[in-house]
């Protein structure tokens, strides 16, 4: 067996491989986490190549020249496509307009195979159509995914591959001569069909690694977020809390907490079913969130009582915002909702979180027995 057969062997392999691999974690990892199948089907069909590639001398050129090279254009786009499924980008382009891409790959391959055969033009094709999809897929990981371990991983396979492409062009255009046939024992050939037992399973730890990161993410804002609201939890928002105040103390600025319940949460529940108070807790968490800054937090600290952390406010201000909760209750549809609010503003260094939230909790207090609806200051 000669040098390029081997070479070929193990990408065939490696791929299979890759494939599995991929596969066995999309079927294990939770469905937000789109794209793996994507990515498994492309190692899959990247690996099928192979086979094709070596058995040129043995089966028709329909088969190891036209539908393998077809073959890999298409697993690169499946790797695409499973690349913008994973960042939650639509597909740059329309089916049709794939369709056009892939009969026009088809046609070219055909004729300067039957028609008119030509291997210069034939790896300028491959070269040229395989770069497009490569270079959009690049463009799409540097725009989409965070600056993460596994991203520089794969940008650094697609970087390679992009650039074995574009080699390839340049020394066709420089007038230098192609291999005479794919298993060519030059330097250069062996490395450009090497290169696939090295972007392959590189690519695969990027997009194995990205996975994980992105899993850990979602772990992370589950144990740190509310079900329902997507508010932060009590125990994330103490953190939050003394995040500020010890950032508050540092500089010296202005701070407010507010603590609110929904008026009449269980009369609610009673009267409308469970369904609707959810959707009434989700509703107000929606409305509450849009009254607020960037910078302020909101978060639900159990059944119908939040409360919302303002930096950089001061009381006079924070009642302004708790004004614009009222509002948005008496807007709300098909059924008003009301809150009562409880308002404390941070002191200075010698004040404490358990402190700055029993005021606030004293507030809420006033403000229920004043007969609810309204807003009261510490």
């Amino acid at each position: 067996m000669n040098p390029p057969s081997i070479v070929l062997f193990i990408s065939f392999f490696v791929a299979l491989a890759m494939s599995g691999i991929l596969l066995v974690i999309a079927r294990t990892y939770p469905k937000t986490i789109r794209g793996l199948r994507e990515w498994s089907v492309a190692a899959l069909v990247i690996a099928l190549c192979f086979p094709l590639f070596i058995a040129r001398d043995r089966i028709p050129d329909l088969f190891s020249i036209v539908l393998a090279n077809l073959m890999l254009l298409i697993a690169l786009m499946v790797m695409n496509l499973g690349t913008r499924k994973f960042s939650g980008t639509p597909p740059r382009f329309g089916r049709a307009q794939l369709i056009l891409f892939v009969s026009a790959h088809v046609a070219l391959f055909a004729w300067f195979t039957y028609v008119q055969p030509d291997i210069r033009v034939r790896i300028a094709t491959q070269a040229l159509f395989t770069l497009v999809v490569i270079v959009d897929q690049l463009i799409r990981v540097l725009k989409a995914l965070p600056g993460t371990l596994g991203r520089h991983v794969l940008v650094f396979s697609l970087a390679i591959m992009i650039g074995s492409r574009v080699m390839r062009l340049g020394a066709l255009a420089l007038g230098f001569d192609p291999p005479a046939d794919l298993f060519d024992t030059s330097a250069a050939q062996l490395v450009y069909i090497a290169i696939p037992a090295i972007t392959i399973p590189l690519g695969t730890i990027g997009c194995i690694m990205l996975a994980s990161e992105k899993l850990r993410q979602d772990l992370e804002f589950i144990s740190r977020h509310d079900g329902l609201t997507q508010c932060l939890n009590k125990n994330a928002a103490i953190e939050e809390l003394q995040r500020e105040t010890a950032r508050a103390t540092r500089h010296g600025g202005k701070l407010s907490v507010m603590l609110f319940d929904l008026d009449n949460f269980k009369d609610i529940n009673d009267t409308h079913g469970h369904l609707e108070g959810d959707r009434i807790l989700v509703d107000f968490s929606k409305k509450t969130k849009a009254s607020l800054r960037g910078s302020d937090q909101l978060t639900r600290f159990g059944g119908d009582e939040f409360m919302a952390i303002l930096p950089d406010t001061d009381l006079e201000q924070a009642l302004l915002v708790a004004n614009r909760f009222h509002e948005a209750g008496r807007q709300s549809q098909p059924i008003a909702w009301s809150v009562s609010i409880g308002i404390s503003e941070w002191l200075d260094e010698d004040d404490s979180v358990d402190a700055l939230l029993s005021r606030a909790d004293q507030a809420l207090y006033k403000s229920k027995a004043l007969g609810r609806n309204r807003t009261q200051a510490a």
